[in-house]
C-alpha cells in the first residue's frame, strides 16, 4: 500500500472524532442543553446599579449640580462608591437575597436627598447624608472594626434584651439588635454620657446604664458582664 493511501486511510478514521470534538466546543461556547454559557450567565445576572448613578456631564436636577459643582461633596459621593461595592460584596456572598434589598435601600435613600433643598444650608446637609449613609453601611455590613458587643437588659414586663455593637466610624455608630429588629443609630453631641440616634430610636449610654427610646417606647437598661 502507497503511503499516499495508508495517509487517506488515518484521515477517515480521524473524521468522527474532529466532528465529535467540533460538536462539544460548540456546545461549550454556546451553553449547551441545559447549562447556559458565561455571557448567558452574565446577562441573566446584571451588575446592580452605582451608588447614586449621577450623571456630571449632564446633571439631571439640583442635587446632582451640586454634588459634582462641590470638590469635597464629589469625594464623598467616590467615598461612598467604594463602601456601597463593599456591601454588595458582602451581600452577594451571603446569598440571602440581601443585595435587592441593598439596592431598594440605596435608592430610597437618594431620593431622600432632594429633602436637604428644604433646609437652610443644603451643602451641610448633604454632607452630612453622605457622611450618616456611609458610616450605616460600614456598620450594617462589618466593613470597619467593631469593639466587643455588650448586651442590654432592659427592665420591664416582659423584660428584654438590646445587644450593642459599636464601630469605629466617623460619627461613630453602633448597631442595636432587639428581637429580630436591627437598628443603626449615629453618635451625637451630648452633655454627659454618650448619645446615640437614628431609625427613631435613641439610646442614651450613661456609665453601665442606658436610657433608650425605642420608637415610642422608653426603657431602662444596664450593661450585663461578659460571660
Amino acid at each position: 500500500m502507497s503511503v499516499a493511501a495508508r495517509r487517506l486511510i488515518g484521515l477517515l478514521l480521524l473524521l468522527p472524532a474532529l466532528a465529535t470534538a467540533a460538536k462539544a466546543d460548540h456546545g461549550h461556547s454556546a451553553g449547551g442543553p441545559g447549562r447556559p454559557s458565561q455571557a448567558d450567565e452574565s446577562a441573566a445576572t446584571p451588575a446592580p446599579p452605582p451608588a447614586t448613578d449621577f450623571n456630571c456631564d449632564q446633571p439631571a436636577n439640583t442635587i446632582e449640580g451640586m454634588v459634582c459643582q462641590d470638590e469635597s461633596l464629589s469625594r464623598l459621593d467616590n467615598r461612598l462608591e467604594k463602601v456601597y461595592a463593599q456591601a454588595m460584596g458582602q451581600a452577594e456572598q451571603l446569598r440571602n437575597g440581601g443585595q435587592a434589598k441593598l439596592v431598594a435601600e440605596q435608592k430610597r435613600w437618594v431620593k431622600s436627598l432632594k429633602d436637604c433643598l428644604k433646609g437652610d444650608d443644603a451643602h451641610m446637609c448633604l454632607g452630612d447624608a453622605y457622611i450618616l449613609r456611609i458610616s450605616q453601611l460600614q456598620a450594617a455590613w462589618n466593613l470597619v472594626s467593631s469593639l466587643t458587643p455588650l448586651r442590654y437588659l432592659c427592665r420591664g414586663q416582659p423584660s428584654s434584651t438590646i445587644l450593642a455593637t459599636f464601630y469605629r466610624t466617623h460619627p461613630a455608630t453602633a448597631k442595636l439588635e432587639r428581637g429580630n429588629t436591627l437598628v443603626i443609630v449615629h453618635q451625637g453631641i451630648s452633655g454627659s454620657g454618650a448619645r446615640y440616634q437614628g431609625q427613631g430610636v435613641e439610646f442614651w449610654i450613661k456609665g453601665r446604664d442606658a436610657s433608650v427610646n425605642w420608637r415610642g417606647e422608653s426603657l431602662e437598661c444596664s450593661s450585663q458582664p461578659s460571660p
